[in-house]
């Protein structure tokens, strides 16, 4: 069939022709729609969106009735769809000695418009802070610590409050402070506590939400005693004092700007979001529209596609948040402030729900403050692959679906991600995952290219412990996963797996330089009762902890992998499950300087068994092996160390050899010597050269 067109010059009342195109991509879905009603157009349609700007103040819907249709960009066009508006009309002045822009925005003040984001140049600019964090390696350490929390004894990670006392002469009683937010940073989460008010005369702070968690830094176990945790005061408009931030006062629609070196109003472009999201594609449970339908009648959306467009320019909000069915939850009187892991009620600004066959393909997501891809419950056979994700507030992409004990036709499966370019992540809701697999079953994980984030690269699973769930026979491969953490927060890792997941393999994966908080920066994590997982040919390296850690689990399999250079240690189980083996660890090559070769956490006692252990070849150049034993048994905070000899005497690394695997490390691939002694105990080389994307499919 002859495809429509779309032009930033058309008309939407337009034919769609090539010489009378359309002009909106609402415009193009509602012609479309019209046509089809009038019977038209029978079957697939196409719509080449021609090269230009497209601006949207508000996410675009598609529904089951837009299924079999293609948005495309026109050969050798770029066309972007631009949620934001250029703001102009700035006056140049002067105050605190600082060069400073503002601009009155009326609609600011009459309440019908607020954001939360400004792009300038193509650049995300900072809201005025205090201290000066940044989410990377440079701005980590720019934070506040809490000074003391209300009912101390209470240590249960849920029992979050509303209130803190900050350290004298951290926080004043700014006349800004009540539209400000104090971002804490603590355990594997940010929270974004809203509306703080100081009380002058005690010097505590309370605010609008409670955290999901205690005001502690980690658990007990990882500093040997408690912490508070960091924070920053986010959007104060006494802290405008650096060039390139901003600050928005919602009562009198003024907009601050301090220019950068060289920024003058007329070379610089400045954009304030208009939507929260570009398009929303759904089908429709029986539920949506509480109709007496048959439950499992869903219209789901079919064969809807976006290839090569551009989505630009989104803002963000703090989701209501509900704390998972098997946490236990403490005084749950007002909202809360943070996700308990992953962002994961974050939305994604393109999404995906109840769809089949659907796919995102050749497309870029930039600036924009949620996940930038959602493929949500229902979906089935979609796929998301060769896009660039760039600069997102919250994740990559995230696909979820519904678990055991939901209903049946809000399952996700067959989900194929791969190829995909996400960089610079975690921007606002710190906590978002690069690949996030939720409740999902049958996906592929496969060449992403994941790096600067502030948390974990790729997650799969959302079950704690050993119940059963929906999350198999995934796939995550060839994935380049690299300079993640940041140290902005712990417990992450490079591929994190939770739960119980037969069949998902992790194979020939490249994970360098992870970079937690605290304690937790390792390259593959097993998280708490992960079973029944093969863990195979991944090259892992240059990690804070261990390249490889268990939290608890069972029969898992890991073999020929290359596990070298982790700070802490090489390998760790954290918590042992008596009676039970974590992992089969075999045919795999570990190489330091490490402080430990393997590790205990805070329960259980690796020697006893955690870990059946063989065939490994093991070298630590310029260092000593040892393994730690009981994690109870400390001196200063650190693990008694056994020695390599009494570790084997114990019945570990039978088998196993102390020799230079004769490795030869380069850019794209460590290569292994045709005499390394480590293929005669049976390690299986590997090729990572071809992880991340791939030039040619």
């Amino acid at each position: 069939m002859t495809p429509f067109h779309l032009s930033p010059s058309g008309r939407d009342t337009a034919s769609g022709s090539l010489e009378r195109p359309w002009a909106t991509l609402g415009g193009a879905r509602d012609n479309i729609r019209k046509l089809r009603a009038a019977g038209k157009v029978d079957g697939a349609a196409t719509v080449l969106v021609h090269a230009g700007r497209y601006p949207l103040r508000a996410p675009v819907a598609f529904g089951p009735a837009d299924s079999e249709t293609r948005y495309a960009a026109a050969p050798r066009a770029r066309p972007v769809f631009d949620g934001g508006e250029r703001i102009t009309g700035w006056k140049v002045g002067v105050r605190n000695g600082r060069v400073e822009w503002t601009v009155d925005l009326p609609e600011v003040a009459a309440g019908s418009w607020y954001f939360r984001s400004l792009f300038v140049n193509g650049r995300r600019a900072p809201r005025a802070r205090l201290p000066k964090f940044s989410p990377d390696t440079k701005g980590v350490k720019n934070v506040f610590r809490i000074s003391e929390i209300r009912n101390p004894e209470r240590t249960d990670l849920f029992a979050g409050s509303d209130t803190f006392k900050p350290a004298a002469g951290d926080i004043h009683n700014w006349p800004s402070l009540n539209d400000a937010e104090a971002v804490l940073l603590h355990y594997w989460i940010e929270e974004r506590l809203p509306r703080p008010q100081l009380n002058p005369r005690t010097g505590w702070l309370s605010f609008a939400r409670r955290s999901s968690f205690v005001l502690y830094e980690a658990h007990e176990f990882v500093f040997g005693n408690r912490v508070y945790a960091r924070y920053y005061i986010d959007n104060l408009f006494e802290a405008l004092t650096e060039p390139g931030e901003w600050y928005l006062n919602r009562e009198t629609g003024r907009l601050y700007y301090l220019p950068r070196p060289g920024e003058t109003p007329e070379n610089t472009a400045i954009d304030a979001p208009r939507t929260l999201a570009f398009v929303q594609a759904s089908g429709e449970f029986f539920d949506d529209t509480i109709e007496p339908l048959d439950p499992h009648s869903t219209r789901h959306v079919t064969g809807l596609s976006f290839d090569g467009l551009t989505f630009r320019n989104a803002d963000w909000y703090s989701p209501l948040v509900q704390m998972p069915a098997h946490h236990r939850a403490f005084g749950l009187d007002m909202a809360l402030a943070g996700n308990p892991q992953a962002a994961i009620f974050v939305p994604g600004a393109v999404s995906l729900r109840a769809a089949r066959k659907c796919s995102i393909v050749n497309c870029t997501v930039e600036h924009a403050g949620l996940y930038g891809i959602e493929i949500g419950e229902g979906s089935r056979d979609c796929e998301v692959a060769r896009n660039e994700l760039v600069d997102l507030g919250a994740g990559g992409i995230r696909v979820h679906g519904s678990d055991l004990g939901e209903r049946i036709e809000g399952r996700t499966g067959h989900i194929r991600v791969a190829d995909n370019h996400i960089t610079h992540i975690g921007r606002v809701f710190h906590q978002g995952i690069g690949v996030l697999i939720g409740h999902a079953f049958d996906c592929t994980v496969a060449h992403n290219e994941i790096h600067d984030t502030c948390y974990s690269a790729i997650s799969v699973g959302w079950t704690w412990g050993y119940r059963e769930t929906v999350s198999r026979n995934n796939k995550i491969e060839g994935n380049l996963i690299y300079d993640i953490g940041a140290g902005v927060l712990s417990d992450m890792g490079g591929i994190y797996v939770l739960g119980v997941q037969p069949g998902t393999v992790l194979r020939g994966n490249h994970i360098h330089h992870v970079r937690s908080h605290d304690y937790g920066g390792w390259g593959v994590y097993l998280d708490e009762g992960t079973s029944h997982v093969v863990v195979e040919h991944n090259l892992v390296h240059d990690t804070k902890d261990a390249p490889f850690n268990i939290h608890y689990g069972r029969e898992n399999v890991v073999r020929n992998n290359i596990f070298a250079r982790g700070a802490n240690s090489m390998v760790s189980v954290y918590r042992v499950d008596p009676g039970a083996f974590s992992a089969s660890f075999f045919a795999n090559i570990l190489i330091g300087p490490s402080a430990r070769l393997y590790a205990g956490g805070y329960a259980g006692d690796i020697s006893k068994g955690a870990l059946f252990a063989a065939g490994n070849c093991i070298w630590f150049p310029g260092g000593r092996l040892a393994s730690s034993g009981n994690p109870k048994n400390r001196k200063d905070g650190v693990p008694k160390s056994l020695s390599f000899a009494a570790w084997r005497k114990l019945g570990h690394d039978r088998n196993s050899i102390v020799a230079d695997p004769r490795v030869t490390e380069g850019r794209r691939t460590w290569r292994l010597a045709k005499n390394s002694p480590a293929l005669k105990l049976g390690f299986v080389p590997y090729d990572w050269s071809s992880c991340g994307r791939r030039k040619k499919l």
